[in-house]
């Protein structure tokens, strides 16, 4: 919805010329040209002075606000439509015939058009992302900042950045994505991840040392994470069929040709993956500097012979 006068006093100004007109060349046409100009405008104001201005502008929670804004324009743009089927169209009859022409031609010539419209009411009323999620959509990741008619915007994420940090470009998405792509919706009814890490060791080393050491370190970056996850999960269950599962983190180990390999599973909050496994890592690093029983493996060749020589 606009948000300056311009727009408003351009539209009086219209209607001042077709008055003028029509006070010299009376024609139907013109009345209702004029009686539409008054409509707009009456509408323009109640939308932008109450309902924005008196009402929207003072919710405290951005993420709601921002919906409610959206709402009203949608809404606002469907009354401006009807406003001109109204006033234009003489009779009933012809109006549903008219809409049901305009929308078969609609169809057939603006094909991306009308899907990209049919998957941006998806989104809106299906609620399949909202602005602020973490999404991936075809070949594109990123956190919504914006969800339109027609498209929506993304701050992406990862490229040729690592991990899942932005790289500071902006993708526009067609809403047609969400009606023939799979979405995964890494923040929706649940604001974690699963990570893992894996560290190799020597079989020299005492494994059962270093298994403890990266439990102790994941725990006290997790704890209070893992306290969280459980909150969400138990609300999930509520809407989801959910089969269980621990939220405590875990070690797995692995016997490989040349080391030992302690993979660690545990939660992370969506948006924070990057930084967790950063502290985790450097946690279990410090505590091998200070083992004399743990050493990280490295990838070794043993030479046990040379060909001999002609």
């Amino acid at each position: 919805m606009p948000r300056n006068w311009t727009y408003p006093a351009m539209l009086v100004s219209i209607a001042g010329l077709l008055w003028l007109a029509n006070y010299w060349y009376q024609n139907v046409h013109l009345t209702r040209g004029i009686a539409t100009i008054i409509v707009l405008v009456f509408i323009y104001l109640v939308f932008k002075l109450f309902f924005e201005d008196r009402y929207i502008t003072k919710i405290a929670d951005p993420q709601r606000r921002y919906y409610i804004s959206k709402s009203f324009y949608f809404l606002y743009i469907l009354l401006n439509i009807f406003v001109f089927w109204i006033i234009w169209v003489e009779d009933l009859q012809s109006l549903v015939l008219g809409f049901g022409l305009v929308a078969a031609a609609f169809t057939l010539t603006m094909q991306d058009v009308a899907k990209n419209f049919v998957g941006g009411l998806s989104i809106f009323f299906l609620k399949i992302y909202r602005v602020g999620d973490r999404i991936e959509i075809g070949s594109k990741m990123g956190d919504v900042i914006d969800i339109d008619i027609f498209y929506t915007t993304i701050m992406e994420i990862s490229e040729w950045v690592a991990a899942d940090q932005p790289t500071g470009r902006l993708s526009i998405i067609p809403n047609s994505y969400v009606l023939f792509n799979i979405i995964n919706n890494f923040t929706k009814d649940f604001d974690f991840l699963w990570d893992e890490v894996s560290f190799p060791i020597t079989y020299s080393s005492d494994w059962r040392a270093a298994r403890t050491l990266i439990v102790e370190a994941i725990s006290q970056e997790t704890k209070a994470v893992e306290e969280l996850a459980k909150k969400e999960i138990s609300h999930m269950e509520l809407k989801y069929f959910l089969s269980g599962g621990s939220m405590n983190a875990e070690v797995f180990v692995k016997l490989t040709d040349n080391w030992i390999e302690l993979t660690a599973r545990y939660i992370t909050p969506a948006r924070q993956r990057r930084t967790i496994r950063n502290k985790i890592s450097q946690k279990i690093l410090e505590g091998i500097e200070k083992s004399e029983n743990i050493k990280i493996a490295s990838q070794t060749v043993d030479i046990v012979g040379f060909p001999k020589a002609d």
